[in-house]
């Protein structure tokens, strides 16, 4: 691009340097004569100052729209930031509640098992002593009479026997 403000920039001054004669400006009131290769420079000078001003005014609305893109990343990373903890938190949550629900299905295994061994080895035991002979002396061997009576387990148990 430079080269090529260059290469003009050299074009320009070797036409302007051809045309020597004296030309007639008139800007209203005011008319004046000067060289053709100074009215080409001056044209050249005042375009050059105008494109600069656009240039200046599209660079200016051009930083705008860049700060207000980075006000409006600036408000996603925070949006972004709050999204994560937020799902960070209920993860967290998440986890606990199901690092407690383990540990219930591991206590109600545990109790079902307990009551599982409970209902295999429960019985009642009813034992009673009679004596033989009533004359019988202390040192004498007595009668024993042993019962067993099965216990009635609550509605629960016996659904989880049927099964």
């Amino acid at each position: 691009m430079i080269i090529l403000a260059i290469l003009l920039l050299v074009l320009f001054g070797v036409v302007a340097f051809l045309n020597t004669e004296m030309i007639l400006i008139s800007l209203y009131f005011i008319t004046f004569t000067l060289p053709l290769w100074l009215a080409l420079i001056g044209a050249l000078l005042i375009g050059m100052v105008i494109a600069a001003l656009f240039a200046s005014a599209k660079g200016a609305r051009n930083r705008q729209v860049v700060k207000n893109k980075d006000k409006e990343l600036d408000r996603s990373e925070i949006e972004r930031k709050e999204a994560v903890e937020r799902v960070k938190k209920e993860s967290e949550a998440q986890l606990e509640i199901q690092k407690k629900e383990a540990e219930i299905q591991r206590l109600n295994a545990e109790l079902s098992s307990n009551k599982d061994r409970e209902t295999k080895s429960v019985s009642k035991t009813l034992i009673k002593e009679v004596p033989i002979d009533s004359n019988v002396r202390e040192n004498s061997i007595r009668d024993v009479h042993v019962e067993e009576y099965p216990i009635d387990l609550p509605e629960e148990n016996q659904m989880d026997k049927k099964i």
